[in-house]
């Protein structure tokens, strides 16, 4: 009887082994219940030991039992725990996730209302903090002015480099968004990154074509950088979106004559001019360009009109004078210039154009006080004394001129020599130093030489009898 239970419980103690390594979890279960029966049973009957076999089989059976229980020890939780799977219920899951979001959302808010409280309150330092909460929990990009406050805030603290980080983060947020590209642009321009900062330009007009202030801040950096073909066409866009913005067609033309197209840049003016008849500025513009061009009698017009708008343009005044004077009209350039000195009486420039005009009417007494009045406020001025030689050179054409033979007598070499002397003077003064050679050299040939003085026995004064038209000369 002892031998077939103790070959009964081994049998059972193998099953139990076979069953928890190689079967299912239910096997599993029912195999622990067997593990419990197999310890009572060796437990009861391990106190009796009628023979050998008996007791052979009482030690085979308990190791079998001992490593069993080892096992399950070992392995059992862990197994158990692998092969359980929990499961929950969905309508806990929505409500676990429901709270979540009123968590996260609670959080959000706050953190903006206050960032965005303390940038309104103007308190930027107490909002710099809470906005960056902003950034770290809005995933969802509800806040898309985020950075806008946030940059914001560090320009209002002179931080202009955490305001570039931070534009820098909303051009890869947002970047679509047209106005972080703008600023990041400005803040380069600043920093006199012109390459990186006309690339944030050009983003932004793609974003947003109808922004006049980004071509206009595009094109000051491309004509600062040299590239007036590039920065031709976005002034000409400008002009497509405000036809009467004169400065951006001044620019236009302007850079159309540095490219030499001139022709093209006064048809800019005409055309602004034609839209707004009045515009100082391009009355100006189109005035002073035919001026430089030399074209006086197209000059006139614009210059005429904007003078009658603003009487007291001393400057264009002054290229209104110049071009009558030009074109061979002294007296209506004395009555420009007359208004210039009512404006500004030592004005020593407009003294010496007013006096060569008086000049070109041959009333050179008349020419040289008012030259002499120039030189009264400014003696080292070199334009006077280049003006009293023309004086006294265009005295000596003029009365050689009146003579049937037209030759040079003693008396207008003596003349020419004032002029020479005074072209002399004009020498001392850097800016006119070129001209006033220039025209002692042409002169030379005409003053006395020494066998002229010799035979004339170094005379020095002009005879003004037999040369009436030399009297003015005193």
């Amino acid at each position: 009887m002892g031998k077939s239970r103790y070959s009964r419980e081994y049998n059972f103690a193998y099953i139990f082994i076979f069953q928890y390594l190689g079967g299912s979890a239910a096997a599993r279960i029912n195999s622990s219940h067997m593990l419990c029966w197999l310890v009572s049973s060796v437990m009861e009957e391990g106190t009796v030991f009628k023979n050998r076999w008996t007791r052979q089989s009482l030690v085979v059976s308990s190791f079998i039992v001992f490593c069993a229980v080892v096992y399950a020890l070992v392995t059992g939780c862990a197994t158990t725990a692998t092969t359980q799977k929990t499961t929950v219920d969905p309508v806990r899951e929505k409500a676990i996730q429901d709270s979540l979001k009123q968590i996260w959302d609670r959080k959000l808010n706050i953190a903006w209302s206050t960032g965005f409280e303390n940038h309104k309150n103007k308190l930027y330092q107490d909002a710099v903090k809470p906005f960056w909460r902003v950034v770290e929990l809005d995933t969802v990009k509800r806040f898309q002015d985020l950075y806008t406050f946030l940059g914001d805030c560090y320009l209002k603290l002179d931080k202009p480099d955490s305001a570039e980080m931070v534009y820098r983060l909303g051009t890869v947020a947002y970047p679509e968004k047209a106005f972080y590209h703008r600023s990041l642009a400005w803040l380069l321009a600043g920093r006199s990154q012109s390459d990186e900062a006309i690339l944030e330009y050009r983003k932004a007009i793609e974003l947003e074509p109808g922004k006049p202030t980004d071509y206009k801040s595009l094109g000051g950096l491309l004509v600062a950088a040299d590239l007036p073909q590039e920065a031709l066409p976005v002034y000409q866009k400008l002009l497509e979106l405000d036809p009467g913005d004169t400065e951006s067609q001044k620019v236009v033309s302007q850079i159309l004559s540095s490219l030499g197209d001139i022709d093209a840049a006064l048809q800019s003016w005409e055309k602004a001019l034609a839209s707004d008849p009045n515009n100082t500025t391009v009355l100006m513009n189109l005035g002073e360009t035919y001026f430089k061009e030399q074209r006086w009698s197209e000059a006139v017009k614009p210059l005429t009109t904007l003078v009658g708008i603003k009487p007291d343009d001393a400057y264009a005044l002054e290229l209104l004078g110049n071009s009558q004077q030009n074109l061979g009209k002294p007296r209506e350039a004395i009555a420009v210039y007359e208004k210039i000195l009512a404006l500004k009486p030592d004005n020593k420039k407009i003294l010496c154009e007013m006096a060569n005009c008086y000049k070109e009417l041959k009333q050179f007494a008349k020419a040289r006080s008012i030259a002499n009045q120039a030189m009264k406020i400014d003696s080292n001025y070199g334009l006077v004394y280049i003006v009293r030689g023309d004086i006294y050179a265009a005295s000596a054409d003029d009365c050689i001129n009146q003579r049937s033979k037209k030759v040079s007598k003693f008396d207008d070499k003596l003349v020419y020599r004032l002029a020479y002397d005074e072209y002399a003077k004009a020498v001392h003064d850097v800016q006119f130093t070129d001209e006033a050679k220039r025209k002692m050299n042409y002169i030379q040939l005409d003053i006395p030489t020494k066998e002229d003085l010799f035979m004339n026995k170094s005379r020095t004064t002009i005879n003004t009898t037999d040369y009436p038209c030399y009297a003015w000369i005193r």
